[in-house]
Parts: C-alpha cells; structure tokens; sequence
C-alpha cells in the first residue's frame, strides 16, 4: 500500500458554478485550505482513518434486549474537519420541508404535527439506513449534483465516511445522509404520491417514513402506496424493515415518531403514567429499590433512561414535562449529589 504521502495526484477540475453560495475548492490543496488544515494533513487522516481517527464501540438498542448499535466516534481531529465540512460543504445546501432530523430549527414533534387529524397514518423504516450511505453515493452527489471536481468530491467523501459508509458519531452524517436520501428517493416518492393523490402528506426523520391522508383509504390503495414507497427505496440501494410497517387509520391510536397525533401532537398516556410512577417511587423509595424494576442494569441507566424519556417529553409537552422534572431532581437531591444528577435540558 503507497503511503499517504504518495497518493496525491495533481488534478485541478475548475467546478460549474456552485450552487448556494458554496468553497470553490477546485483540487486537494484549495480543499484543505477551506478545511482549515494542511494537505498533508489531510491525505494522512484519509490514509490512516480506519486504524487511527475513529473510536469504535457498542451500545445496545433502545428496547431491544440483546441488540446493539455499532458507533464508530471520530478523534477530535478529525472531528474539527468534519465540523468544518458540516458548515462550509453541507449547510449551506438546503433541506427539503419534508425531512426533519439533523436539521437546525426542526424537531420530531414538528414533524409529527404535519400528521395530526389524519385518516389514516402509514409508518415505515429504513433498515441500517446510516451504514447503506456508502461512500460512493457520496462521491457521485458531490460531483454530479453539487458540481464539485471529481477529485475534490472523492475527498470530501473520504472524509465524511468511515471505510465505506457514514459512520454513527460523525457530525456530517446526518444531513449527508439527508441529502442523500432526497437525492435517490424522496424525490421520486414525493413526485409519484403527487402524480397518484396529492393529499397524500410525506415526511421522513433519519430512517422513519410518514405517510398520512386525510382520509380513510381503501387496502388496495394502502397497498399501491406503500409498494410506491418500498420500490422507491429499494432502487435506490435501501431496504425497508418490513417488521416495523404500520397502518393506523383513525379510529385507532396513531402515533408518529413515537407521539400520538389523533388529534394533536401528544405523549402516550401510558407512557408518560409509567414514567410518573417510576420517578414518583425514585422519589419516596430511593433510586437502589426501582432500577431493577424499572428493567434497568444499574442505578446510572435508569437516571439516563429518565433524562431522554424527559427530554422527549419536554419536545412534546414542556409543561407536563417540568412538572416530572421538578420531581426527578427532587429525587436525585435527596438520594444523591445534585449536581452529578439534575436533569439539565439545555445540555
């Protein structure tokens, strides 16, 4: 394998004229400048990433015992250049209304109020939607559709990529991914749903697809809908989790991104019942008596389990969710240091 320092090449493609207002970055050298590095520190992060730039490691899957989500974390070096990347490539390039995560300014409550009152609500899931960006896809809508070189476009895709997909701890992959993903299928989706009824609604949060009409639809509609959505995807390289498709028409609880949208956007009752309760016995017995209860492994992971359940709620409905705030850092003082413990929003 050459080494780093020989595998520049001195290619210069003069891009067409880049849209919003993005670098002119025209070979490695005018890359890393706009990166903020020097171009041999650059060749050598892409030469090394896979033994030297990223931190590799586990974490199991939210409610699912025994699974696990592999996260590849990138060293701080190159997690500043990805930082750069993010603000100067990637930002500037607009994000269709329909996509909401990974998105300054938009929530997961916002995308679930554009399905509230709905006839019927269709929920669908990409399968390992991160690991199917490849770094191909990269390459080829950095070059074909932004209109960078094809050098320069190789590069930035070997940045943004761990071997050969984003990886889960990088700060561009989320709207890399995004863009990506409205590239090769949102369009044809949003374009085929307006061509077979246009009050069809479309939304998409990372790997969750929403699809929801005003009203009641037939089966064999519901069907033609959703082999529409599973062929899009499908030829564009991605594959639908077909364990997690859902149909929910009105008379039925509907939830979007995990909130009930009946009527409006909502905490499930028995979740937000089931969490009061659990902080309620923290609070009175002590969080050594309710962890094991709870299904946790440890005091530590039921306080992080209370966090995101009210950092989720406090999206939703930031009143109920003050009100199980106050009560849990009740608890933590009175069972704990309250500094190491106190539910803070704005981390």
């Amino acid at each position: 394998m050459p080494s780093y320092r020989e595998t520049r090449v001195d290619i210069v493609e003069f891009p067409l004229e880049l849209p919003h207002e993005l670098p002119q970055a025209i070979d490695d050298m005018s890359l890393a400048f706009h990166l903020g590095i020097r171009n041999s520190t650059m060749l050598w992060m892409i030469h090394e990433k896979k033994r030297k730039m990223y931190h590799v490691f586990r974490l199991p899957k939210r409610g699912r015992p025994g699974r696990y989500r592999d996260i590849q974390n990138p060293i701080d070096a190159l997690k500043n250049v990805q930082k750069n990347i993010l603000a100067r490539f990637l930002s500037p390039v607009p994000v269709m209304a329909h996509v909401g995560a990974y998105v300054p300014g938009r929530s997961c409550r916002d995308t679930a109020a554009q399905h509230v009152g709905k006839g019927v609500i269709v929920s669908l899931d990409i399968r390992d939607f991160f690991p199917t960006v490849r770094r191909s896809m990269i390459k080829r809508y950095l070059h074909r559709t932004i209109g960078y070189g094809y050098r320069v476009a190789s590069l930035l895709a070997e940045l943004m990529t761990y071997s050969n997909f984003v990886p889960q701890g990088a700060p561009t992959s989320g709207l890399i991914a995004n863009l990506i993903a409205h590239e090769r299928f949102d369009r044809r989706i949003l374009r085929d749903l307006k061509t077979l009824d246009p009050q069809w609604a479309y939304t998409r949060y990372s790997d969750d697809i929403d699809l929801s009409h005003p009203e009641v639809q037939e089966p064999d509609r519901l069907t033609a809908v959703i082999a529409l959505v599973r062929d899009a995807i499908e030829n564009a390289g991605f594959k639908l989790n077909q364990k997690k498709t859902k149909v929910e028409p009105r008379w039925k609880r509907q939830k979007v991104l995990g909130m009930v949208v009946n009527e409006k956007v909502n905490i499930p009752r028995y979740e937000y019942m089931r969490t009061r309760s659990i902080i309620h016995n923290c609070l009175v017995d002590g969080f050594e008596n309710q962890y094991k209860r709870a299904g946790m492994n440890s005091i530590s992971g039921l306080k992080a389990h209370l966090r995101g359940k009210l950092a989720f709620f406090k999206q939703v409905d930031p009143v109920k969710a003050q009100r199980l705030k106050d009560q849990f850092d009740l608890a933590c003082q009175t069972h704990a240091d309250v500094k190491e413990n106190e539910v803070r929003f704005d981390d």
